[in-house]
C-alpha cells in the first residue's frame, strides 16, 4: 500500500464482523483467531512532501527597477533574477527523487511584459550553473502586465535538500518608457509534490509527521445495505505486531471521524502506540529492526462508535531523537511493517 492503512485495515475486521443479513433466529457464536491485515509505512509514504505550496514575490528593485518614479529602459535583459529561498522542511538533509511534479504560475505584476525565454527554474543550491537545476519551464509567449503564465512539468532523478531556491533565468522584457513600477511585487506560485523517492537522509534530533485522511465505512443498521454490527456482542483483542526498520522512532495512532471531518469518534489504540527505531547503514539498507507486540481492547462499544465513522485519520509522528551523528539515511527498503491480529468472542446474529 503506498499509504499506510489507506481504506483501514480495520475495515477488514468491521466486514467480517458485519457480514451478515439480520435474522433473529439463527446466532453464530464463537471465538476467532485469524489475520485481519498488514500495513506498511516507508519513505514514498511521508505526506510532509506531499502538496508543498510556496508564494515567492520578487520585488522591483530584483530587477533593477525603483518604485513610484517614472522610469525608462531600452530593454532589460538579467541572466538570473534570484535567488528566492524557501524551506522544504527543517528536518530534510538530502532527497533523491524519482519522481517529481512541479507546478506553479507567475504572475506579472509588473507595469512592464515579461518577455518570451525567461525561465521559470528551481535549483538544488544557490548556484546558477545548469548543474543545480531541478525542474524548468521556460515562457513560450510574451507575459503582459496583469497575465499569468502557469506550468506543469514532471521532474525525474533529481535531488534536493533542506531547502530550494528558485530563479527567473534569462529575465527579459522590451524597452518602455516613463513606466511607474509599484510596491506591487510579481509572484511565483508553486506547487510541489513529490510522488516517488528512492533515498533520504534526515537529520538527527528532529520530529517529523506523516497524516492521512481516508473514506471510511463499517456499515450501519439499514438491512437494505446488506451489513449489520447491530446484536453483535463482541469481545476480545487485536494482537499488532510491529516490526520497525526505519531509522526513527514512531508515535501512531488512528482515529475515526464523523461525516463532517470534525468530531473524533474514537481512536484505534488506548494509548498512542509507540515503536523504537531501527537502524540502516550508509546506502540506507535496515540493518536492526525493532519489534513490538501491543494489545488493544475491543469491546462492543468501540464497535459502535466505528460504525459511526465516515473517515479515517492516520497520524504518525517520527522523530531522530537519540541517534548519533548527522543525519540518518534510509532507501526505499526500510519500513515500519505493523499486522492486526484478531482474538475475538464474536457472536452474529444472521
Amino acid at each position: 500500500m503506498n499509504r499506510l492503512f489507506r481504506l483501514s485495515a480495520l475495515s477488514l475486521l468491521i466486514a467480517f464482523c458485519a457480514s451478515c443479513n439480520k435474522d433473529k433466529e439463527n446466532e453464530l457464536d464463537g471465538d476467532w483467531l485469524f489475520p485481519i491485515a498488514k500495513g506498511t509505512l516507508s519513505i514514498n509514504s511521508f505526506s510532509e512532501l506531499e502538496n508543498l505550496h510556496y508564494q515567492i514575490e520578487i520585488p522591483a528593485f530584483s530587477i533593477g527597477q525603483p518604485v513610484n518614479i517614472p522610469i525608462s529602459s531600452p530593454g532589460l535583459q538579467i541572466s538570473h533574477v534570484g535567488p528566492f529561498p524557501v524551506l522544504v522542511t527543517d528536518w530534510l538533509h538530502r532527497l533523491e527523487i524519482d519522481t517529481l511534479k512541479f507546478s506553479g504560475s507567475l504572475n506579472n505584476f509588473f507595469p512592464i511584459p515579461i518577455g518570451a525565454g525567461t525561465m521559470v527554474t528551481m535549483r538544488n543550491s544557490r548556484d546558477t550553473s545548469a548543474a543545480s537545476i531541478v525542474g524548468a519551464s521556460r515562457v513560450e509567449n510574451t507575459v503582459p502586465s496583469g497575465d499569468t503564465f502557469a506550468f506543469n512539468i514532471d521532474v525525474h532523478d533529481k535531488w534536493i535538500g533542506d531547502s530550494v531556491f528558485f530563479y527567473l533565468d534569462n529575465f527579459n522584457s522590451p524597452p518602455y518608457n516613463n513606466m511607474v513600477f509599484t510596491t506591487t511585487p510579481a509572484r511565483l506560485s508553486i506547487t510541489l509534490n513529490v510522488v516517488t523517492a528512492n533515498y533520504v537522509e534526515i537529520y538527527t534530533g528532529k520530529t517529523f509527521s506523516s497524516i492521512d485522511t481516508t473514506e471510511f465505512s463499517a456499515g450501519d443498521d439499514n438491512p437494505a445495505n446488506n451489513s449489520q454490527l447491530a446484536d453483535t456482542a463482541t469481545s476480545g483483542v487485536i494482537n499488532v505486531f510491529s516490526d520497525n526498520g526505519l531509522p526513527a522512532n514512531v508515535n501512531g495512532q488512528l482515529y475515526f471521524l464523523d461525516a463532517t471531518r470534525t468530531q473524533i469518534l474514537d481512536s484505534f489504540f488506548l494509548t498512542p502506540l509507540i515503536v523504537g527505531g531501527g537502524y540502516t547503514d550508509g546506502p540506507g539498507n535496515t540493518t536492526t529492526t525493532t519489534r513490538k507486540k501491543s494489545v488493544v481492547p475491543i469491546l462492543q462499544k468501540k464497535l459502535n462508535n466505528i460504525k459511526l465513522a465516515k473517515y479515517l485519520v492516520t497520524h504518525f509522528e517520527m522523530n531522530t531523537i537519540g541517534y548519533p551523528g548527522l543525519y540518518v539515511s534510509a532507501n526505499k527498503t526500510p519500513k515500519l511493517t505493523i499486522q492486526f491480529t484478531g482474538d475475538l468472542n464474536i457472536r452474529i446474529n444472521f
